[in-house]
């Protein structure tokens, strides 16, 4: 299935997709150019440079119809927990939005992940448990929790991938993801049964935090630390329906170390490619595939999720 009819140009964003979303009226349609990032060809490998988006990383594409949405419906204050990316992107959108965000976050958090969560205005908490304490106090407050892991709506912006990807590159065989809660991955597959088919959908999760990856794969050891420090989500409410689409569409799930992050971010570096741990763990996790015998076709693509801080 093609696409072109239904991208609209003049279109910011993820809403020159937007025939294939709920439809959220045209004035509360926020977008800071979000998506239409690039893809970098290298070794067989295609790099899909989320790093790229406006705030750092593809957490833009979920943020953007997430707050857009919540501007439709009059919202004027909104919660988050995060372990940095999904704070940011949320809380510059809500300035965008003129509405105000309170981030739950770890006290463990990088610096300049804070600083740049503040940077947009958001009110910023820190807490060991940041999603339980986000939870109650949305629930004291009533305030929106954006939570996406939970919400329907946290799917959409990320279906723009698949067609992107499409548009710009046809029918691709294997996509590497990184994966916490595993939202995009969800919303990405949906994008792709819209387009008719699956890709091989690979999720790609740390030796410290693996409670999907570790159910296809075995060879590994358990560490107490990560460089790819974003994935942290242990309990996946999407946990069955991330499965299933793995299943269905013939992919895997793949347990990265450290060591081998850094073997990946050498060969990045090789490449001027500068992106975060977690995208040098999948690119780490289709060389693991590769030499475990998997068939991954012809189109690799790598996401590449977020900055390097």
């Amino acid at each position: 299935m093609s696409i072109p009819a239904q991208v609209e140009k003049s279109t910011s964003g993820i809403w020159r997709y937007r025939s294939y979303y709920p439809f959220v009226p045209k004035e509360y349609r926020l977008s800071l150019n979000e998506g239409e990032t690039p893809e970098v060809k290298s070794e067989g490998i295609i790099f899909k440079r989320e790093d790229q988006n406006p705030t750092g990383s593809l957490k833009d594409r979920g943020m953007t119809y997430q707050i857009s949405q919540a501007l439709a419906e009059g919202e004027e204050k909104l919660v988050i927990s995060s372990s940095g990316n999904a704070g940011i992107s949320a809380a510059a959108y809500c300035r965008l939005a003129e509405i105000k965000l309170h981030v739950f976050v770890s006290p463990k958090i990088k610096s300049e992940k804070l600083k740049q969560i503040k940077k947009f205005g958001a009110e910023v908490y820190l807490s060991m448990r940041p999603v339980s304490e986000a939870i109650r106090f949305s629930q004291k407050t009533g305030f929106l929790n954006l939570r996406p892991s939970v919400q329907d709506n946290g799917l959409i912006g990320y279906q723009s991938l698949a067609f992107e990807i499409h548009r710009n590159l046809g029918r691709v065989d294997s996509i590497f993801i990184p994966v916490s809660s595993g939202t995009a991955l969800v919303g990405m597959a949906e994008g792709y049964k819209t387009l008719g088919y699956l890709p091989q959908l690979h999720l790609v999760q740390t030796t410290v935090v693996c409670p999907l990856a570790g159910l296809f794969d075995k060879d590994y050891q358990r560490s107490k630390t990560s460089l790819a420090d974003a994935l942290v989500a242990r309990i996946v409410p999407r946990k069955k329906e991330i499965l299933k689409l793995v299943g269905d569409s013939g992919g895997g799930g793949w347990v990265i170390s450290d060591e081998q992050i850094e073997e990946a971010a050498k060969k990045l570096e090789n490449l001027g490619i500068s992106t975060s741990a977690e995208g040098e763990a999948a690119l780490a996790a289709i060389w693991k595939a590769k030499k475990k015998g998997k068939d991954l076709g012809e189109k690799v693509v790598c996401l590449l999720t977020g900055k390097k801080y």
